[in-house]
């Protein structure tokens, strides 16, 4: 109570003295929209040399699926200066060595924000780096999955994929990206990857720097 009533008085005697009175610091700061996607770049993860497949640390596999991660640089694979995200950290998400289909899931803690969904003024943004290998068509989506709190499925948004026509052949990665209202009875999130293979061989659907951020629509 002091502090507020002596910043009261110095606001009354500096506005009195014609000058602009602004709020202290912490009240003109803007919250930056957090990212809900735990290891959103496949940072938590150690490849092997040849891209075979490894724990994700906070992804669950599909099961059967051979989904790990990759390191940038790794032979036959898209490397540091290869088209992808300007900040890419050291590995990527791919579908790995076996099979025709590959990806894995991860559910979000959306707790914080069930009241502003709940009012109908939730938006999100969903985001990623899509991409595949050289004139491969193997490709990766990403998927949120709104549920209520019984499990009812409410609704579905996905970013992808990235075709090998817009790659224009080049291994790589490109950004895709959508926004929306948050369906209102929404209580639990889950974000999904999935690769999928086009002819035989490595599923080489890739995918980076994930994001889904919520906010109040403007």
């Amino acid at each position: 109570m002091k502090r507020k009533a002596l910043w009261s008085a110095a606001a009354i005697v500096t506005a009195a003295a014609g000058v602009a009175v602004l709020p202290p610091v912490a009240a003109q700061a803007t919250t930056t929209p957090v990212n809900l996607i735990k290891n959103h770049g496949a940072e938590k993860a150690s490849p092997n040399s040849s891209g075979g497949k490894v724990a994700v640390k906070h992804w669950t596999p599909t099961r059967g699926t051979s989904f790990t991660a990759v390191a940038y640089g790794t032979r036959g694979f898209p490397g540091p200066h290869s088209p992808g995200p300007g900040h890419r950290g050291n590995n990527f998400f791919a579908g790995g060595p076996r099979g025709r289909t590959s990806g894995a899931s991860q559910a979000l803690k959306i707790g914080q924000y069930i009241s502003l969904i709940h009012s109908g003024h939730a938006e999100f943004t969903l985001a990623g780096w899509l991409g595949g290998q050289g004139g491969k068509g193997d490709y990766a989506t990403l998927t949120v999955t709104w549920k209520s709190v019984h499990g009812r499925v409410l609704g579905h948004t996905t970013v992808g994929p990235v075709t090998e026509h817009q790659r224009h052949g080049v291994s790589g990665l490109q950004r895709r990206t959508r926004s929306g209202l948050v369906p209102r009875r929404t209580s639990e999130a889950i974000v999904s990857l999935r690769m999928v293979r086009t002819a035989p061989g490595y599923i080489t659907g890739f995918a980076d720097n994930l994001s889904l951020t919520i906010t109040r629509k403007g």
